[in-house]
């Protein structure tokens, strides 16, 4: 300790530190000697002055200038408390430390060029926009000595971590200088996978600086016996067993709120705290939580980093979450020290939570924590090049490349694929090449440009360049000039009218105006009543690898037996004779609906066969198949083929094509083509063949994120080998309801179109029939419908009145005339009074232009040409018609709209028919 310079160990005795903890004294002489530094430690531990201290040690021994220091965190809420924390130190010392975010005020910003700060607290979005589009301020950049990185695990397995590690590798070679870096991570699975990633081309030594210490937890799991209603059950229970403050974590935003919709009925010192809800909002919280008026707060992952939001009393998991690391973070927010103990509880709703709740307290007491793997994903390494580009205006390719290629996820990227990228994305006008020098292609700001009222669909603001936070699609709520959070544009779009009530942050709002150019929603406070709560994307979490594997050994080893869901699991298989559930045995069971083969199993390679299962249900049935995939097996829709066991007579060949198309048919894959096609300069459709490039890393990654090729493949040859076998069964069985839990998964339908036009074939059907015929949902078919009644399309249909009980029904534009004789829909087309005149309101299409027709339905009937003659459009917009005696027919005649002239006396009559029947029946 005696290393550290003289004015830090009076600052020590200032703020009454007895000492230094372990890790700190651990991590100092790394530190001190320019070691490049991993500090590994449980949350609470001091991690943080751990890097800090001995870094300030040597800033007071060197003459550095600003920027010195680049402290970079994963969130943006994390900058304030850091900032502050830093700044104590910092400031005795006379260094000044500055924060930048996208929320930090303007004046802030523009303070820090004329008042440059030794120490920059950041984000990885703050030091891209810095090193992309910040000419002057980034000059500074040059003088960077030392970067620590905090919270790492969190940015490690993801596309913002990749982002960071280019970044560094990009600020080496604009300083000219090796700069020192220092990571600060809990406890992960693979510490030298996390090393490399960090410290990637730096040719310091280095050393990992970790404490094996467990930190102690208390944990209570306890299962909610409800045989009414669970949301009230669990709202009873969580505000008995609340101590202030306390820690509700969640699994999805969704639960979030509906949680807190029913505490609210108890007590209103619980608050809600999720990525969706606006900056001011979710600070409004953690100031509830530091100053003692929350007596808890509902939270997704947002809280599980180290913002300082005072001494947590207790944590409880509303169902148990998806990970070892997400479980160890959630409960180490309690006992938020050295020598604290954390508290916690998991509470379950079903027998089979329990079996999760157990085998991820097992597996943290035995200090087994998932592996992380690092992606290499085209689209960063595409934001990345274009980034350079930005920074330079003109630089060698070859430069680009090398950068690039410093960096620990690209090190393995051959020229070959780099020169492919290269010329994908001067094909699409993003970058130039000339002479072997890159520069901003033309498409790239018309792309992301500077008009914030954006004349294309497809541009994005600029500010999102900079940010791999997939936000575009987003509606932003706004009441006056206050930002409430945000809904996915897709439930918008499906669910959301003006006048509708929602409830996000804990409150109720009215939705006054919805603005699709701007994407966003103004809304106003709503006194009362019920709110409806948005489903967000991005909510389902794939569970973790070793909970299936666990789960096997407590059931094998007896362990926990004493629980009464744990017994009562096994009691249902021991009183069937049947094996208990293990990862070595299939057991299939029936419904009417599905067939379901119940295991322990890791769940990439659960959904790899259910995709697969659903591939040859579709094939075989329609595309109103569906299944479902879990930890504890899969399932697919009923079907009278015994389809796993077709999958098990194909070769290792044929299962792999199987595999990929089923992969390609998921909306999992068409999710992430549409995330990632902007990156790479893509617009519109996506060509199979002009665009390989991009889907083959959309397959990529999709296979990553989801599946499992090559486990899967292993796992169907242990079947086939006899390694694992398969029991049929005639009984209901526990893990059996755990899959039948799951959220069915459906094809995603490429070309909808064509499949309406075949399902139409021969008939006419309601919008409710094709939903349930296609197996897409009536709101989507019916958007397609209204398309394909145009003119402009291939697949031309025509909609009508089924008189006998007033629904619209749709069929092919040719086949109109067939249904018209036929007898299913004789009194859609006749009259009950063939002698009556009526007059028909007729609008050119795409025009104002409009005409009236008077005619009599024995005059369509005796000759439709000379009907056909008297209309002067080929084309018409819209059609109506209304009697010259009587006025209140009028109201009651249905529109018709993108009318072929050819039809149009058959939709006369149908309007006729139709009016009539409401007339005199």
């Amino acid at each position: 300790m005696m290393s550290l310079n003289q004015r830090l160990l009076e600052l020590m005795k200032e703020r009454k530190w007895k000492g230094m903890t372990e890790v700190q004294e651990k991590a100092l002489k790394p530190i001190l000697d320019g070691k490049n530094t991993l500090i590994i430690a449980p949350t609470g531990f001091g991690k943080t002055e751990a890097a800090l201290l001995p870094v300030l040690s040597s800033m007071l021994e060197d003459n550095v200038k600003p920027v010195a220091v680049l402290y970079i965190t994963p969130l943006k809420a994390l900058i304030n408390d850091l900032t502050l924390r830093i700044d104590w130190w910092a400031s005795r010392l006379n260094f000044y430390v500055n924060r930048k975010h996208g929320e930090v005020p303007q004046k802030e910003k523009n303070l820090r060029l004329k008042r440059v700060p030794h120490i920059l607290v950041t984000t990885p979005e703050g030091l891209e926009i810095d090193l992309d589009w910040a000419t002057k301020f980034r000059e500074n950049y040059k003088n960077v000595k030392w970067v620590i990185v905090d919270e790492i695990h969190e940015l490690i397995g993801s596309k913002r971590g990749v982002q960071l590690s280019v970044l560094l590798e990009r600020l080496k070679d604009f300083s000219n200088y090796d700069f020192q870096r220092i990571g600060l991570s809990a406890t992960v699975g693979d510490e030298d996978l996390v090393s490399s990633f960090l410290f990637g081309s730096s040719n310091r030594e280095s050393e990992i600086v970790k404490i094996n210490d467990r930190k102690e937890f208390q944990l209570k799991v306890v299962k909610l016996n409800s045989n009414s209603d669970v949301w009230k059950d669990a709202a009873k229970y969580i505000v008995s067993s609340t101590e202030k403050p306390t820690l509700i974590f969640t699994n999805s935003r969704f639960l979030t709120e509906r949680l807190h919709e029913e505490l609210e009925q108890y007590s209103k010192d619980f608050f809600v705290h999720h990525s969706s809800i606006s900056r001011e909002g979710k600070s409004l919280v953690e100031d509830n939580l530091r100053n003692g008026k929350a007596k808890g707060v509902i939270c997704t992952k947002t809280l599980e980093l180290g913002i300082d939001v005072g001494d947590i009393k207790k944590i409880i998991m509303f169902r148990p979450p998806s990970s070892v690391s997400s479980f160890l973070q959630r409960l180490g927010r309690s006992g938020h020290n050295v020598f604290g103990i954390a508290k916690g509880e998991i509470i379950c709703l079903y027998d089979f939570d329990i079996l999760e709740a157990y085998a991820i307290e097992s597996l943290a007491k035995n200090g087994k924590v998932e592996r992380t793997s690092i992606c290499k994903p085209l689209d960063v390494a595409s934001r990345e090049i274009l980034g350079i580009i930005l920074q330079y205006g003109e630089i060698e390719k070859e430069r680009v490349f090398k950068i690039l290629t410093s960096s620990y996820p690209f090190r393995n990227l051959s020229e070959e694929n780099f020169d492919e990228l290269i010329n994908y994305l001067s094909k699409n006008n993003l970058l130039t090449i000339n002479n072997g020098k890159l520069s901003i292609g033309k498409f790239f700001f018309k792309l992301w440009n500077f008009n914030k009222n954006k004349n294309f669909t497809w541009s994005r603001n600029f500010s999102e360049f900079f940010s791999l936070i997939n936000n575009n699609d987003t509606f932003l709520l706004r009441w006056g000039d206050k930002n409430i959070g945000e809904i996915d544009a897709i439930y918008v779009y499906k669910h959301i009218r003006s006048g509708d009530t929602i409830r996000i942050g804990g409150k109720l709002w009215k939705i006054t105006k919805i603005n699709t150019n701007s994407m966003s929603i103004d809304v106003t406070p709503s006194d009362g009543g019920e709110g409806e709560i948005p489903v967000w994307k991005g909510d389902g979490i794939s569970k973790s690898y070793l909970i299936p594997h666990e789960i096997e050994k407590l059931i094998k080893n007896n362990e926990y037996a004493s629980n009464e869901s744990v017994k009562r699991i096994i009691e249902k298989y021991k009183s069937r004779n049947l094996p208990l559930p293990s990862s070595k045995i299939i057991m299939v069971t029936k419904n009417e609906k599905e067939t379901i083969y119940s295991t322990l199993i890791n769940e990439k390679i659960s959904n790899t066969i259910a995709h697969m299962l659903l591939y040859l249900a579709t094939a075989k049935d329609s595309l109103n198949s569906y299944a479902r995939y879990s930890i504890y097996g899969f399932s697919v829709s009923f079907t009278d083929k015994d389809l796993l066991k077709e999958i098990l007579q194909l070769d290792d060949k044929k299962l792999r094509k199987i595999i990929i198309r089923s992969i390609l048919r998921s909306p999992l894959f068409i999710s992430t083509l549409k995330e990632i096609q902007i990156s790479f300069g893509k617009v519109g459709k996506v060509d199979k063949k002009e665009d390989i490039i991009l889907i083959k890393e959309a397959l990529r990654q999709t296979v990553s994120k989801y599946f499992s090729i090559k486990k899967t493949l292993q796992y169907i040859k242990m079947i086939r080998d006899g390694k694992i076998k398969i029991i049929n069964c005639d009984c209901s069985l526990p893990l059996e309801e755990a899959v039948l839990m799951q959220a069915p998964i459906k094809p995603w339908i490429n070309n909808i179109t064509s499949i309406i036009y075949e399902t139409l074939k021969g008939g006419a059907y309601t919008v409710n029939e094709l939903s349930e015929l296609i197996g897409v949902s009536a709101k989507s078919i019916e958007i397609k419908l209204k398309q394909m009644r145009k003119p402009e399309s291939k697949y031309r249909i025509v909609s009508f009145i089924d008189v006998d009980n007033r629904e619209v029904r749709w069929c092919k534009l040719d086949e109109l005339e067939q249904i018209v004789q036929s007898c299913d829909f004789y009194t859609s087309f006749n009259a009950i009074n063939d002698n009556e005149t009526f007059i028909a309101s007729l609008r050119a299409l795409n025009s104002s232009t409009t005409t009236e027709l008077i005619f009599k339905p024995k005059e369509i009937l005796s000759n439709i040409d000379e009907i056909r003659r008297r209309i002067p459009f080929e084309e018409i917009g819209e059609l109506r018609i209304y009697d010259p005696v009587d006025p209140l027919v009028y109201n009651i005649s249905p529109r018709f709209y993108y009318i072929n002239k050819k039809v149009a006396p058959y939709i006369l009559l149908n309007a006729v028919a139709y009016v009539q029947n409401m007339k005199y029946s």
